[in-house]
């Protein structure tokens, strides 16, 4: 059946958008046996930024049963995660094998046109229906359903109905704009300059497949290596200082490179391979992820700073368990518009993006810096440090008090020199 004959009873679940979160939400319901249908607005496969995954994806792969699909593509294998200081004088390797509270040891480096293609595919596969350069344009919320309004690839104008609808347009933020629930994070309003290169000196042998994080004093740059001569660079800079240097997008790219002497060394060969990409004031979040019959999964949830690649890892966790609270809520057959399992859904996606926010808020500050980079694993708060940004997001008290532990000697540190002072550009 086509799109265009979807009559309203055919869909349990609409989801906008099939990148990871709405892929994973769409064969998640499909392996439930709900009638699901994907609005795809671009033809994959598809150019998307955030290419370096957690380990902690894997138990999602699993579930899944897409990660054969995954380890078939060829995706460069990811052990590590350096952080080095933008003048090259000191790094952190935190090595995902090594960390007592870590339960997966390696994950992968992905082309994301590659990868979102393999888990589109396999929601097909499952039984999603999916309807591709599809624009979706309007949707409303009655009594007992939801209806949405399309374009098709024909740009024939339909309207389908669900019971429920899933939002997983991404950083469009459908729902969330028409219901103006976006709110940016104070101080956090971002530019980020990015594109593939091939020519970029990265680490070999034991170390080969890391990515680099490099921080210089108030950006970053990430460097995520694809294939055996393909890295994605990419500056983060703060919205304020790029417009301050009054200057094109790939002026200040270039002249961060050119800067930055742990950048600079390794891009002696360097050639962009394609277009430079830039996304300004990403880091947002939304004033509630649930409403009547509709949830907002992946960056349609929120969206925060991809220094510690949490976002696909978050973006396909809040698609498989917003999912399963719509799954549940068809299946009890609830009267409620939003029910219990979505409330709780909103909750725990809130809590999962606040254990990576702490992180990201306090490494722009000097006195966290200071210790982050003279890693000292007393009391196994590096492991815990480790297991966080390997992907697990549900802390056993082991691992939380340590993270407390660490958070607070980094406040104190402010005050109380906790560790040796070294220049943190």
């Amino acid at each position: 059946m086509s799109v265009t004959e979807t009559k309203a009873t055919d869909c349990d679940v609409i989801i906008i958008g099939g990148g990871p979160a709405g892929s994973t939400a769409a064969t998640t319901l499909a392996q439930a046996g709900r009638k699901v249908l994907v609005i795809e607005k671009s033809k994959f496969p598809r150019f998307h930024i955030g290419e370096s995954l957690l380990p902690y994806n894997r138990r999602i792969f699993d579930e899944l049963g897409v990660w054969d699909k995954i380890q078939g593509a060829g995706f460069v294998k990811k052990r590590a995660a350096q952080f080095i200081l933008g003048n090259d004088t000191r790094g952190s390797r935190l090595d995902f094998s090594k960390g007592s509270f870590t339960e997966y040891p390696e994950a992968v480096q992905v082309e994301r046109s590659k990868f979102d293609e393999i888990l589109l595919n396999h929601a097909r596969e499952a039984g999603a229906m999916v309807s591709e350069e599809t624009m979706v344009i309007d949707y409303r919320i009655e009594k007992d359903r939801v209806v949405v309004k399309y374009h098709s690839s024909d740009l024939a104008e339909v309207e389908v109905s669900a019971s429920y609808l899933i939002d997983a347009s991404g950083l469009s933020n459908f729902t969330g704009n028409k219901e103006r629930k976006r709110h940016f994070y104070p101080g956090h309003k971002k530019v980020a300059v990015f594109g593939h290169f091939s020519g970029i000196e990265m680490p070999k042998g034991e170390h080969e497949g890391d990515i680099l994080i490099i921080r210089r004093e108030n950006s970053w740059v990430w460097m995520i290596p694809l294939e055996e001569n393909k890295t994605s660079v990419g500056l983060v800079i703060d919205s304020a200082d790029f417009k301050a240097i009054k200057k094109r997008p790939q002026e200040v790219f270039d002249e961060a490179v050119q800067n930055t002497p742990a950048v600079a060394k390794r891009f002696t060969n360097a050639q962009l391979m394609d277009q430079m990409h830039v996304i300004v004031d990403f880091s947002y979040k939304n004033e509630t992820l649930v409403g009547p019959r509709t949830i907002r999964v992946g960056d349609a949830s929120g969206f925060i700073d991809p220094m510690f690649s949490s976002g696909v890892l978050l973006a396909m966790t809040s698609g498989q368990q917003g999912a399963q609270a719509i799954h549940e809520a068809l299946k009890s057959k609830t009267p409620e518009a939003i029910t219990a399992g979505m409330k709780f859904y909103e909750k725990d996606n809130w809590r999962r993006i606040s254990i990576y926010w702490e992180f990201i808020e306090n490494f722009y500050r000097f006195h966290f810096a200071q210790l982050f980079f003279q890693p000292y694993n007393r009391w196994g708060m590096v492991c815990s440090i480790n297991a966080v940004l390997a992907g697990r997001t549900k802390l056993s008290f082991a691992v939380w008090w340590r993270l407390r532990v660490f958070f607070f000697l980094a406040w104190l540190n402010r005050y109380v020199p906790v560790a040796k002072r070294i220049e943190v550009k």
